[in-house]
């Protein structure tokens, strides 16, 4: 058994270590594709992590198996959330979706830096569009067992006026295969996207999204929480209002943080991994402060180790979410984060 584990613990850390040859896009795609091949091949269970009973939680009327999910931006279109699941998150957040096929910013567009453990992406909500993501969620989920979360956002061609219209659109496409929606006003990689989060926009939107969840709670006879995934890059004042204006319109929580765009390298786009790590702690002191006692708060943002989950969650995370610290650990750290959220 001892020898087993070894053997794929070293598999594993050749696998990284030969991935890192290519660029960081083509390393990532290659490791989704070798996740469903060694799924296909029934052989996953070898890399996965266990689940401790204890670990369950509750939140928002939804049962996590566990506290530890994978942040949206890995499986941009649903084809590798029922796999991930598999290898032992409680939880995976699959997109950014919009509403049509998008093909996001030039390439290349995600730049690894491995020495800081840190990306730098400026992919631009590169995705197959509602109506495939939709396609793809209804044959995988079968399969699945996790709670499923899906960020949307708005298209790159969408005014920042009519932004509202692409929000409700993708409720109305996703709510009830969504176990939560999270609303993507924060990614820096599409442009004008930040905007909706000044006052003058914010305030419309949110007024729009909490009516139309009253509609689809009519309809559907179902409750589906929806969380707004904040940018590190706020200033205060605006975090301030940001918590307000969502918690006035029934927002039930809020995913803190997306990548920052205030990096000393010389690519354009968002920054996640080890240099973001005490900017996300600290905003996610501040919101844990601002915000009322009944939003629930998913850390994100900057998760490299099992310390980072442990000070997230004793800085009133009720969920963390890996996604750099992943892509350059891989499933070390899962089991790491498990064992430390378990504790």
């Amino acid at each position: 058994m001892r020898l087993t584990i070894k053997l794929i613990k070293f598999l594993e850390d050749l696998t990284l270590l030969i991935l890192r040859i290519f660029s960081a896009e083509t390393a990532k795609n290659i490791t989704l594709k070798l996740l469903k091949l060694i799924y296909s091949l029934n052989l996953i269970s070898l890399f996965a992590s266990s689940n401790i009973e204890k670990s369950k939680i509750n939140i928002k009327n939804l049962s996590f198996k566990n506290r530890i999910g994978i942040a949206g931006g890995l499986d941009k279109n649903a084809e590798y959330f029922h796999i991930l699941s598999s290898l032992g998150f409680g939880f995976v957040e699959i997109g950014t979706v919009t509403l049509e096929p998008q093909i996001g910013n030039p390439k290349p567009r995600i730049f690894r830096f491995v020495k800081d453990k840190t990306l730098v992406n400026s992919l631009g909500f590169n995705n197959a569009g509602s109506v495939q993501v939709l396609k793809n969620i209804k044959k995988y989920k079968p399969m699945f067992d996790g709670i499923l979360g899906i960020s949307i956002g708005k298209s790159k061609n969408t005014k920042t006026k009519n932004a509202w219209q692409d929000y409700l659109h993708l409720m109305d496409y996703f709510y009830l295969e969504a176990d939560y929606l999270a609303i993507n006003i924060s990614s820096p990689n599409t442009q004008n996207l930040r905007e909706l989060s000044a006052h003058e926009n914010l305030e419309f939107l949110m007024e729009k999204i909490s009516q139309k969840k009253v509609q689809l709670v009519d309809m559907h006879k179902k409750n589906t929480p929806i969380f707004v995934k904040l940018s590190p890059d706020e200033t205060d004042d605006n975090l301030k209002n940001l918590i307000e204006v969502s918690e006035k319109n029934n927002i039930d929580g809020f995913i803190c943080c997306n990548t920052t765009t205030e990096h000393t390298y010389p690519n354009p786009g968002g920054m996640s991994g080890a240099k973001l790590t005490k900017k996300a702690e600290n905003i996610q002191k501040k919101v844990a402060q601002l915000k009322q006692e009944k939003s629930s708060l998913i850390a994100s943002g900057g998760v490299m180790s099992s310390s980072d989950v442990k000070v997230r969650l004793s800085n009133s995370a009720d969920l963390v979410q890996l996604y750099t610290g992943y892509i350059y650990k891989g499933n070390s750290l899962l089991k790491k984060a498990l064992k430390i959220s378990s504790s």
